[in-house]
């Protein structure tokens, strides 16, 4: 993998700039069969480095077409999705990197389709106005910002500038929720489960909301989507210190079969090994 992204950079760099950006737009089916394809890897260090891989591609990619949005909310996707995957666990510094990265990414994305710069707006009233004009089809960039923004923060809760950047993230995200809530696996649900749960009273954090949400999210994904299992553990079993909700949780994640949801096996392997990790370090806390 490694050896093909080389050689598809150097094929790249080496050809005229009109050549470069057709040749660039003519992979965009390329990378969305191959994020597919890549969720349902079930080999964790394959997938690891194949997403390292082709994040570095992409950015390459972007620098010679700065104006492909197809890229920029793959970037969104991808680091959001590798800062969660691979790096929050052990290195919550980086990952917070990451999240910021991706946010920007999903900024971008969102100034190209809606003509809106989030990032420029101070003033919280302003920022939901700004939501307000928001297009239907301006979901898929506030979701991935939103998700990364709020991660970025939920990781940096002793930095006033993260506590004050709440508002504005909720806001973003609600657009998502109301518009329409079964986007990426109810993801707008998962959000706001950790969201609320994640958070102390003092910060706006709602144990009650926060398991209205992830009930929510289990009834609309039946139950396939691990990682959602996961974070309802995390953020609000151990949270209300629910020894029996966190029970039943692991439970599930840890007998479903994989070969039941191959189109997510990636995401849901992902969750089998988080969740195994969190149930050791549990041992001694219920």
């Amino acid at each position: 993998m490694k050896r093909l992204v080389f050689l598809i950079l150097i094929s790249l760099l080496t050809t005229g700039c009109s050549i470069q950006k057709f040749a660039i737009r003519s992979m965009d089916d390329f990378f969305d069969a191959g994020f597919s394809a890549l969720l349902a890897e079930d080999d964790l260090g394959l997938a690891q480095t194949s997403i390292e891989s082709n994040l570095m591609l992409l950015v390459s990619m972007l620098e010679i077409d700065p104006d492909n949005d197809e890229i920029k909310l793959l970037l969104a996707e991808g680091f959001t999705s590798y800062a969660l995957a691979f790096v929050e666990d052990d290195d919550p510094a980086r990952a917070t990197a990451l999240y910021l990265r991706a946010r920007d990414y999903g900024n971008e994305w969102l100034m190209d389709e809606a003509g809106i710069d989030l990032l420029s707006i101070t003033r919280n009233d302003e920022f939901e106005t700004a939501i307000s004009y928001l297009p239907e089809s301006a979901i898929p960039g506030a979701f991935w910002m939103a998700n990364a923004w709020a991660q970025a923060s939920l990781l940096s809760l002793h930095d006033v500038s993260a506590i004050a950047a709440l508002p504005k993230i909720e806001a973003l995200m609600r657009f998502v929720l109301e518009t329409d809530e079964t986007y990426y696996h109810a993801g707008p649900h998962l959000f706001f489960g950790s969201y609320y749960g994640a958070r102390p009273p003092m910060l706006g954090g709602n144990p009650e909301l926060a398991r209205e949400h992830f009930n929510r999210h289990r009834e609309l994904t039946g139950d396939t989507f691990l990682l959602g299992h996961y974070l309802m553990v995390k953020y609000l079993a151990i949270t209300t210190y629910d020894e029996e909700l966190a029970g039943e949780l692991f439970e599930l994640i840890n007998s479903y079969n994989l070969d039941d949801a191959p189109e997510i096996r990636l995401i849901n392997r992902i969750a089998k090994a988080k969740a195994r990790r969190l149930q050791t370090e549990l041992e001694d806390y219920f």
